[in-house]
């Protein structure tokens, strides 16, 4: 099976860039997974809720600019 996705540049830019990094989405996504299983599964050191939405936050951050991403 094969598919062809089209776009009308430059109008569809945007839905293009999405399209081209759809796997680098994805692993961003596995990565948030995968710290948040270790975190569960091997303990961690956070005190309060906001400590760990922060590194979670920074973690996501991160992971986006090692892979050139950009949110909107």
């Amino acid at each position: 099976m094969k598919t062809i996705l089209t776009f009308n540049l430059p109008e569809e830019e945007r839905e293009f860039q999405w399209a081209q990094q759809g796997s680098d989405w994805y692993l961003v996504v596995c990565e948030i997974a995968e710290k948040l299983r270790g975190s569960l599964k091997h303990g961690h050191s956070y005190g309060t809720a906001d400590e760990v939405l922060e590194d979670i936050r920074k973690f996501l951050y991160e992971e986006i600019n090692d892979r050139g991403l950009q949110l909107l």
